[in-house]
């Protein structure tokens, strides 16, 4: 199918096949669920994509629960975009989450716009942060958002967001594209109709991955080999990160591995760098979480 008329087709057809994708997680979920593995009991905090609630991400979150995992929504509304607010919200939210486990790091599930968050997260607070999980976010292309995706999406966060913090960031094509100091999946879809598959590729770098999953971008958060790709990756014991291979029964459900140009690693730091830090030093400021960790 030529490059021009799949991209329209994928717009075309999001909503659609985002369903299917729904059904099939209600449908397949028990099958796909029996041969994940358990979770350890940490933390697992989750960004919703732009224009989009926690409720976006509740069935993915209900999964992961389930898989042994304590779970917790960003409670922060209507994602709008990342003004200085939101970016005040956010990091509070990590440090809540962090406290309320005694200081286990906590790792970050983002989807879409929320796995800016997530990312960026990790690198200002690595220490906080065991692991992060992308689904279809187009982080590699911040330098020039309107070619993040086919939609104009970059104008209506615009509209909505008016003030962002990246734009204070002359270099953060660089940073975005440079992975976070921690173990960091990207989960993408060549299917994807609202974000540019190929700028969601992380480079190559010693705790960073790529796994493509088939599917539409509305539907990553109920897509069930999306959902499985995430509980592996917050299973795998702390330290020992080894690279995504899904279970045998599951080989011809993923696309097979193919050799992609990735794009060059800027290694970018916040070593040396004054005024850097998009998120900063959270305010003083203590209160028990409003969302209660899920068994």
């Amino acid at each position: 199918m030529p490059g021009g008329f799949r991209k329209f087709f994928n717009i075309l057809t999001e909503a659609q096949r985002a369903a299917v994708e729904w059904g099939g997680m209600h449908i397949g979920w028990p099958y796909v669920r029996d041969r994940l593995p358990t979770g350890d009991g940490h933390p697992v905090l989750f960004f919703p994509g732009f224009l989009t609630t926690d409720g976006y991400t509740s069935a993915l979150r209900e999964r992961v629960a389930g898989a042994g995992f304590k779970t917790y929504s960003w409670e922060g509304g209507l994602n709008f975009g990342l003004d200085a607010e939101t970016a005040e919200h956010v990091v509070r939210r990590l440090h809540e989450v962090y406290a309320e486990n005694d200081g286990r790091k906590v790792s970050l599930v983002g989807y879409s716009l929320g796995g800016l968050y997530a990312r960026e997260l990790a690198r200002e607070f690595p220490d906080m942060v065991r692991a992060v999980v992308t689904l279809g976010t187009p982080f590699g292309r911040m330098e020039d958002t309107s070619q993040a995706s086919p939609l104009p999406i970059d104008k209506i966060i615009r509209f909505f967001t008016r003030d962002s913090v990246h734009d204070a960031q002359a270099d953060i094509g660089a940073r975005c594209l440079t992975p976070p100091p921690v173990p960091t999946t990207s989960v993408y879809s060549r299917n994807d109709g609202v974000a540019e598959w190929d700028a969601s590729l992380n480079p190559k770098a010693k705790h960073a991955e790529n796994v493509e999953v088939y599917g539409s971008h509305l539907g990553m958060t109920v897509n069930p080999l999306t959902i499985a790709v995430v509980i592996d990756r917050l299973a795998q014991p702390e330290g020992r990160w080894k690279k995504f291979s899904p279970h045998p029964d599951f080989t011809r459900a993923y696309p097979e591995a193919r050799k992609i140009d990735l794009p060059k690693n800027p290694r970018w730091s916040l070593k040396g760098k004054k005024n850097a830090r998009i998120f900063g030093t959270p305010p003083a400021r203590k209160r028990k979480s409003k969302d209660v960790p899920q068994p």
